[in-house]
């Protein structure tokens, strides 16, 4: 996989050198300006994946020259990392408010500096930025029997990473998803023959076919039609004429929601062969249980007809006024979900959402905007915030209600999968040092991964870490030493994946980590996240050791199932074979197992 390339636009040379000699160390490709002009023709010829901007230069200053690429079309998708010496109250949100991504104060603490700028180096989409590094593409179903309307959601989602099929009827629908199961299926409602209620009550009637979102694609806007899609088992609905914007944000959102689904259910197919915990939490709810829901709206008029939607249903609804209140609520009681308006006094919803998902302790919490804007774009921008979804006034009952259910699903998968990870609930799966699943656990996931792939026509990846010179720092510093190296690699890597992905103790000083629905460009990058955030890793004791030079360091394997047959055991020996090769080829460094038996760049 080809360097990721930074630009650094500094005046002064020392600082220039250092910021291009740590970004070295982190095995990144450098480019240098000594100003903004420069800077900007080095970005139109050499197109990097970050730029490091300093906010003083001479002449046009790094603020001006961060609007001018954020105008460019072929340069506004790059992130710019602004850097001052001189950082006052005001300056980040200065630089924010002109395009920048982020922002860093000199000096730069080098212990961290490299961790700060990998988020803004991985792939995102909007509001979940660095989520998903999903490399096949989804398979989407198209039902409708009219032809032109198949051919307008075709050209809709074609910037979008999906493969897409169609059905002309319900029957040839019900036979496509019983040969080859989609990720999701947009559904017409008004179609001959079997119409698109009876099409979702059959689907969802199937154990096999049940957890397929359906978002329903109808003309019809009247209260009733959606009752009887939400009764059918429909998960969503959109309306004719579909706007492109929304049409994506909610396959985006339930395809994200699906993936958490099946892979609860891959850890619990696990847990059976390991453990009796599986049955055991289905406990008696009580109304502590309930969803509970923090209605964020000024308007007195608005907040009470949302409180009387969900009258007499399961939810816990608290009502606040304004931003304060919401980050003060958040801080102190339990909250699922935050109905938030957009516009709020003393925050916005924006400002708000953007500092729920930032916290490690509130990002769980799923967002629902609520807007009266007009303009679809801008409301948007809440995604970019990192809204969860979104709704627009006047507000529809079976919308909210759609909505909401979504919401708390998915909010209820996201807690069972750190559940697996943070409860005690079995010996037997677990590697009590470093906090990850074991060996034997991670094996029979990755069977059961690699079958699931086999049936979706999907891949896997598969990552092999082993620490480098380990035994060195067992006789340097101890073993108690060694043994809080292991744990602190366990939280680093699982800080590096997402919650749908597994990380295990493999035995010793190995470790290996399974991606679902990953190929080989999405494998690479979190194997360097990993491998990066490793290295970050300090030895209390050894500070005087090599000042700048990492100490704790990995050599990372990659391998990739593509559907070839390929055995559990043989994909962990390509992986294994990767890493060595990896070690020979100087440490600290990761290297892929190509298709030909060689691995990458050995």
């Amino acid at each position: 996989m080809a360097a990721k390339r930074v630009l650094v636009i500094e005046d002064n040379d020392l600082n220039r050198k250092l910021f291009c000699a740590i970004l070295k160390m982190g095995h990144y490709e450098t480019l240098g300006a000594v100003d903004a002009e420069t800077g900007l023709k080095i970005a139109e010829e050499h197109r990097p994946d970050l730029i490091l901007m300093d906010i003083q230069l001479p002449g046009m200053d790094g603020l001006s020259a961060t609007r001018l690429i954020k105008k460019a079309p072929n340069l506004q998708g790059i992130p710019v990392i602004a850097l001052t010496a001189y950082a006052m109250p005001e300056d980040e949100q200065k630089a924010l408010n002109a395009g920048c991504s982020g922002y860093i104060s000199k000096p730069v603490d080098t212990r961290n500096f490299l961790d700060r700028l990998t988020p803004f180096l991985q792939p995102t989409n909007a509001g979940q930025a660095g989520e998903d590094w999903f490399d096949h593409k989804k398979k989407i179903l198209i039902v409708d029997d009219n032809s032109s309307n198949i051919k307008i959601l075709r050209a809709k989602l074609v910037s979008e990473n999906y493969k897409i099929s169609n059905a002309m009827d319900g029957e040839e629908a019900l036979r496509k998803v019983a040969e080859a199961p989609p990720d999701l299926i947009l559904l017409d409602v008004m179609m001959p023959g079997m119409d698109g209620f009876e099409v979702t009550r059959r689907l969802k009637k199937n154990p096999e076919t049940k957890d397929i979102p359906v978002i329903l694609v109808t003309a019809l806007d009247e209260e009733r039609h959606k009752a009887e899609g939400l009764e059918a088992g429909a998960d969503d609905f959109l309306n004719k004429p579909v706007n492109t914007i929304e049409l994506q944000a909610r396959v985006n959102s339930l395809l994200r929601l699906k993936g958490y689904k099946d892979q609860l259910e891959v850890h619990n197919q696990c847990e059976k062969r390991f453990s009796a915990y599986s049955g055991s939490e289905r406990a008696q709810k009580t109304l502590e249980d309930s969803p509970a829901l923090l209605l964020a709206e000024d308007n007195e008029k608005d907040a009470k007809l949302l409180k009387n939607y969900l009258d007499g249903l399961p939810y816990r609804v608290h009502w606040v006024r304004n931003g304060q209140e919401v980050l003060k609520s958040i801080s102190s009681d339990k909250v699922d979900i935050i109905l938030l308006d957009v516009l709020l006094p003393e925050k916005d919803g924006f400002e708000i959402c953007r500092q729920v998902k930032e916290s490690a302790t509130t990002r769980d919490i799923q967002v629902l905007m609520v807007t009266c804007l007009k303009d679809l774009q801008s409301k948007l921008k809440g995604i970019d915030s990192g809204a969860d979804d979104y709704l627009i006034k006047p507000v529809n009952r079976q919308e909210l209600l759609a909505r909401l259910r979504a919401l708390i699903e998915k909010k209820r998968y996201i807690e069972r999968l750190h559940k697996k990870y943070d409860a005690a609930f079995s010996t037997a799966i677990t590697d009590e040092l470093s906090g990850l699943y074991n060996r034997s656990y991670a094996d029979h996931f990755l069977e059961i991964e690699i079958k699931r792939a086999q049936r979706q026509k999907t891949q896997v990846a598969l990552l092999m870490m082993d620490l480098d010179d380990f035994k060195r720092h067992n006789d340097l510093f101890g073993h108690q030493t060694g043994d809080r190296i292991l744990k602190e690699v366990g939280r680093k890597i699982r800080g590096s994946i997402r919650e749908t992905d597994l990380a295990a103790r493999y035995g010793g000083e190995e470790f290996l980590v399974v991606l679902p629905g990953t190929g080989r460009e999405g494998a690479m990058l979190v194997a360097e996240k990993c491998r990066m955030a490793i290295q970050t890793i300090q030895i209390t004791g050894a500070e005087e050791l090599k000042e700048g030079v990492p100490l704790v360091t990995a050599s990372i394997g990659v391998a990739i199932y593509s559907n070839d047959d390929q055995s559990p055991e043989s994909l962990v020996g390509a992986a294994d074979k990767a890493l060595y090769a990896a070690k020979r080829n100087g440490k600290n460094r990761v290297k892929a197992w190509e298709a030909d038996g060689l691995p990458d760049g050995a």
